[in-house]
């Protein structure tokens, strides 16, 4: 069985098309399970009424309420109420193509694979669409960079998640990145799902992040902390000192992005850091502090130039 997990936070309007699209999935048996995040809206109401209607024998569904905030919080008691072996944690403002699990089922029965993933697209504010990043190879670096093994865009197996550890309910931002980070150090089985796009991510106004790092600061610090204890804690990780100086530049570009909303007093303490860290590297400590200022003008893509010169 396969439990599809969806934590819901004032999404009354949003959540009905997620749920049109579960509704649609050719797999049978698949089992629901909706967490309600502590919503102010008629969301519950929602998740309640899609239960009522669509309960059946082979697609179960089970609504419950998650009251401390957190999408990692939800997550996790969803999981406890799920039966499912494979799990996949959707997001509720995204939608599934109607084969999009039955094609993930089929490469997790025949690979005997721990992570499925495929590939997603992204609709964009202003009505444009592009593609999320996907990658075959050097998952564990690419990941870091690109969140390119995404929780909402993977069949995971229970085992995998219970040897991890489940989702950082202390993390308030960045916690999908860290649970996967956590699960590729693990040196999972990743398979892939066919090159059609199975997953339509939705990006919301009240959901992005990228102008709004100052608002949150310190929840991003800890998500890069999370995965520098994680990667630290690993065990026989041959790349261990690489993947470590590419955690300093996720400290770097943080902090080039507090500069480039004005708040150089969020940026010094986190860059120091990371240069401390990085200063018996060479070429990380000349190349750092380029792409910092590079990044707090708007730059994008230098995590490719950093994969390509920091070794």
């Amino acid at each position: 069985m396969v439990s599809i997990i969806i934590p819901v936070y004032n999404r009354a309007d949003l959540v009905v098309r997620t749920l049109q699209s579960v509704l649609a999935q050719t797999l049978r048996p698949l089992e629901v399970v909706l967490v309600d995040n502590n919503s102010t809206d008629d969301t519950l109401s929602v998740l309640q009424d899609f239960k009522t209607k669509h309960d059946a024998p082979d697609f179960r569904v089970t609504v419950a309420t998650e009251p401390q905030p957190g999408a990692a919080r939800a997550r996790n008691l969803g999981a406890q109420l799920s039966h499912g072996e494979w799990l996949l944690f959707f997001d509720s403002d995204d939608t599934l193509e109607p084969d999009a699990v039955e094609c993930f089922f089929k490469v997790a029965e025949d690979s005997n694979a721990d992570i499925v993933t495929g590939r997603a697209d992204r609709l964009n504010l202003n009505g444009t669409k592009g593609k999320t990043p996907f990658y075959k190879d050097n998952l564990l670096v690419n990941n870091m960079f690109h969140s390119s093994i995404c929780p909402s865009n993977s069949l995971l197996s229970r085992s995998l998640c219970e040897r991890v550890g489940w989702w950082n309910a202390e993390l308030r931002a960045w916690d999908d990145w860290e649970f996967a980070m956590r699960m590729l150090l693990e040196n999972p089985v990743v398979a892939f799902c066919d090159d059609t796009i199975k997953i339509h991510i939705f990006l919301q106004r009240q959901s992005i992040t990228g102008t709004e790092f100052s608002s949150k600061a310190g929840t991003w610090e800890a998500a890069i902390d999370a995965v520098e204890r994680a990667v630290r804690q690993a065990v026989d990780l041959p790349n261990r000192e690489r993947l470590l100086k590419y955690i300093d530049f996720r400290r770097v570009a943080l902090s080039g992005a507090y500069i480039g909303e004005g708040r150089r007093d969020l940026a010094r303490p986190l860059f120091e850091k990371a240069y401390n860290n990085v200063r018996h590297d060479r070429t990380a400590r000349w190349l750092y502090p380029l792409l910092r200022s590079y990044i707090a003008a708007g730059g994008r893509g230098a995590s490719h130039i950093v994969k390509r010169l920091v070794k």
